[in-house]
């Protein structure tokens, strides 16, 4: 019996409260698998306790193993594995265009919540800073990359890290001068989460860049910049999140160049043409 047929069973007794929390969750299935247990317990009114005994008796080993069982019969049921609304006998230009409509929705979601003023104030920091440190775990870690990239040619001094070791031991020698970008979608990364705490220890200042504002990390950060993207759990990576992640990345980084016009120009130049001429050299040898 799937997680639906257990929450709608009369062979399983449920006590009041259970009864409430199972309410909650048939009614609520999309919003269920992104929250915490705290969330829920709030927005419920049942204790967290209550919450991890009612996933132990319908045969779960805790809420963790609850949500990803939910998650997977969610997606199996609307075929949420796939980007978005895609149907497996669509054809190539439907697919397509619902890839086009998903994108630019999310932009358009991203636009209107977007806060012009905090964009300024992470420019500034990121000029203040000594030294920029992206951070970013598997999907986010390839915007990081991205991110640090882009920065790099026109002289920020800047790295990016994708492991917790790495995230760890350069968190540990960080000081006030040092500027972490976390770039989480859920903002609970735990390779993220320690990191930030211990650079924050340390003075360092967190740029949070991810979807939700409750998280554990914007929680600990001194700027967040928040996106609209919704990914199931069998969509992470979803072309349409990392569109939107792109998107903060190049607002950030167009007004740091136009308060630096003159030497992020002279910088980009010598960078390119630097690999020009590489590439010049090996075509030619």
């Amino acid at each position: 019996m799937g997680v639906i047929g257990k929450l709608k069973s009369s062979e399983i007794k449920l006590t009041k409260s259970e009864k409430k929390l199972s309410e909650y969750i048939l009614n609520n299935k999309e919003k269920v698998i992104y929250k915490t247990v705290t969330e829920i317990s709030k927005l419920c009114g049942v204790g967290e306790a209550t919450i991890i005994r009612f996933c132990r008796k319908l045969g779960y080993k805790g809420f963790q193993d609850f949500k990803v069982s939910f998650a997977k019969e969610i997606s199996l049921t609307q075929n949420n594995v796939l980007s978005g609304p895609i149907d497996k006998d669509d054809s190539i230009e439907t697919i397509a265009r619902k890839f086009y409509t998903i994108n630019l929705e999310v932009l358009k979601q991203t636009m209107s919540i977007l806060d012009y003023d905090k964009i300024t104030k992470c420019t500034e920091a990121i000029l203040k800073a000594k030294k920029v440190h992206f951070m970013g775990i598997g999907h986010s870690g390839i915007t990081s990359e991205e991110a640090k990239y882009k920065f790099m040619r026109i002289g920020l001094n800047c790295n990016v890290y994708g492991d917790g070791h790495t995230m760890l031991m350069m968190a540990s020698i960080m000081d006030k001068d040092d500027l972490i970008v976390a770039i989480s979608h859920s903002g609970n990364t735990p390779e993220i989460i320690k990191a930030v705490k211990l650079a924050k220890e340390n003075g360092a200042k967190v740029m949070y860049i991810g979807t939700n504002e409750k998280s554990q990390i914007a929680s600990m950060s001194d700027f967040c910049l928040y996106y609209v993207s919704k990914e199931t759990l069998f969509q992470t990576g979803a072309v349409s999140t990392k569109i939107a992640q792109i998107f903060i990345i190049d607002l950030i980084y167009t007004e740091v160049v136009r308060s630096t016009l003159d030497t992020a120009t002279e910088k980009k130049i010598k960078t390119a043409k630097t690999i020009e001429k590489i590439i010049y050299n090996r075509d030619y040898e």
